[in-house]
């Protein structure tokens, strides 16, 4: 039997290390691929990122075209014609809401959409001082439970000491703004306020409803007495939304919600 040539072995050897090279690439674009559609999607469903791609960006500003603004745009960004073929797209930009996403969250999604420019979308909330709730929260009166947006100053609200002793006062200021949504869960419930709204802690003491954790445990009033709830989560949501803060007299605790939440004057120098 006639023995092949030494360069048919080595082109065939050759061939199969160049074969399986481009497998291992091509398995490597396909995964890059798969988590930035994944991540695309995620972005598309989330508020707090909008993203624009290279192809929306070049229907708005079409080759050639006069801006409408100074400076002109950024030229669209490029990818690979590998991982087009796969079917990625390129992404022009990124708005992110300061506020919310954190600098990990931003240093991650940038990872991935390295071709990206990453902006604020947003600029951030004005702080609702010292918190406040959403219409259709009930703050408890002494002729009931009334919606938060129906409460008018001169109004008297049922007041409760940590050790649960009750009072009144009446309601010296009411102001409106809008902010963020926190979402409270406990074992008593879900409770919608703004971040640094205080809520009464069980051993007494005030936190901030955006520095809960989960564990720990919150006053919750329940037929005529507190109880304590423990913190299953505390989130911001997507909802940015009117809010509404009471002001009583001093630094008084009243029920809204069904939780305890304490009520402080705002303060110019803060």
């Amino acid at each position: 039997m006639t023995a092949k040539p030494q360069w048919f072995r080595f082109s065939l050897r050759t061939l199969l290390i160049l074969v399986t090279a481009l497998c291992c690439y091509l398995g490597y674009e396909s995964s890059v691929v798969r988590q930035r559609r994944a991540e695309l999607k995620r972005l598309q469903a989330s508020w707090a990122f909008e993203f624009t791609t290279a192809e929306d960006w070049v229907r708005r500003f079409p080759p050639g075209s006069p801006p409408s603004f100074q400076p002109p745009p950024d030229a669209p960004v490029r990818i690979s014609l590998v991982r087009r073929w796969l079917g990625d797209q390129a992404i022009q930009q990124i708005g992110y809401q300061q506020h919310i996403v954190s600098d990990a969250e931003r240093a991650r999604v940038s990872r991935i959409f390295p071709e990206a420019r990453m902006y604020q979308s947003h600029p951030p909330l004005e702080p609702c001082h010292p918190g406040c709730f959403p219409r259709g929260t009930l703050v408890e009166t002494p002729a009931g439970p009334r919606a938060i947006e129906s409460i008018h100053v001169g109004d008297v609200l049922i007041t409760v000491s940590p050790g649960g002793e009750t009072s009144t006062a009446a309601v010296q200021l009411v102001f409106v703004t809008t902010n963020r949504l926190w979402q409270i869960e406990t074992e008593a419930g879900t409770l919608f306020t703004t971040q640094i709204q205080p809520l009464i802690a069980a051993s007494g003491s005030t936190v901030p409803a955006g520095q809960l954790q989960c564990g720990d445990a919150i006053l919750h009033y329940e037929s005529g007495g507190l109880r304590s709830a423990q913190v299953r989560s505390a989130k911001p949501t997507n909802r940015i939304e009117q809010v509404i803060n009471l002001v009583l007299g001093g630094s008084q605790n009243f029920i809204a919600g069904g939780y305890i939440a304490r009520s402080k004057p705002p303060a110019l120098s803060e």
